[in-house]
């Protein structure tokens, strides 16, 4: 009689560990590069958001630039740009104030919108210990004997901005009068400026300026988002007659 032979069937305790361990090392690797591809799609996407504001809020002050206002009726220290430098790089907060028409910062319902205004802008705390853009705004013709514009409630454009930083195009620089076909500047690329930190001609307007918007960092130990724009001032050429 001949004994049949049992054939085994199923694993072994050793072979199970093996395929546990070898089934953990996968999850986890898996599990890494997909935390690592979240943690990229997110820190590009707050990058997205945080760009995207700095330049609402630098397309806000570009605008407010371009339409600056200077009568033709010669110079004058109620047209004039006003400036407070604050130092350099991303710690500087700037205070600038100039004479503008239309809606940019201040909005289309506000009263003085209509006519030539002043806005002055910085960057302000808020109560939440925050920093944020603020803007005043008052009309230049309605101001009375004693009117202190410092004392005005400002409005807080937005949040999360660190810092401003001005620079101008030295007028001494420029042939002839700035805002000429001639000028340093016109037609010729925007390195070739010789740009100021400080602005003492109060009865005139820049016919150039340089703004630097910070904001704050992706992480605790970034440096801040930095947007930049160069503008020409349109009017220029009248506060130079």
């Amino acid at each position: 009689m001949t004994a049949g032979v049992r054939r085994r069937s199923g694993f072994t305790l050793l072979e199970m560990l093996l395929a546990v361990s070898l089934l953990a090392i996968v999850t986890v690797v898996t599990y890494m590069g997909f935390s690592t591809v979240a943690l990229a799609w997110q820190r590009g996407t707050d990058m997205a958001d945080k760009l995207h504001h700095a330049d609402f809020v630098v397309e806000q002050i570009v605008m407010s630039l371009r339409s600056s206002y200077y009568p033709s009726t010669g110079v004058s220290p109620d047209y004039g740009f006003w400036f407070h430098d604050d130092g350099d790089g991303p710690g500087s907060v700037d205070e600038a104030s100039w004479v503008k028409l239309g809606s940019a910062l201040v909005g289309r319902d506000a009263p003085q919108s209509g006519g030539p205004h002043r806005v002055a802008v910085t960057v302000e705390e808020t109560d939440r210990g925050k920093l944020a853009l603020a803007v005043r705004s008052w009309g230049v013709l309605s101001q009375i004997e004693g009117f202190d514009a410092t004392a005005l409630e400002p409005t807080l454009i937005a949040a999360k901005i660190t810092g401003l930083n001005y620079r101008f195009q030295d007028p001494e620089s420029v042939k002839g009068q700035p805002g000429d076909a001639g000028a340093a500047g016109a037609g010729a690329g925007y390195d070739e400026v010789e740009w100021i930190d400080e602005w003492e001609d109060t009865n005139r307007i820049p016919r150039m300026v340089e703004l630097t918007v910070y904001m704050e960092p992706l992480l605790d130990d970034n440096e801040p988002v930095e947007v930049k724009r160069v503008v020409e001032l349109p009017l220029a050429p009248l506060a130079w007659r």
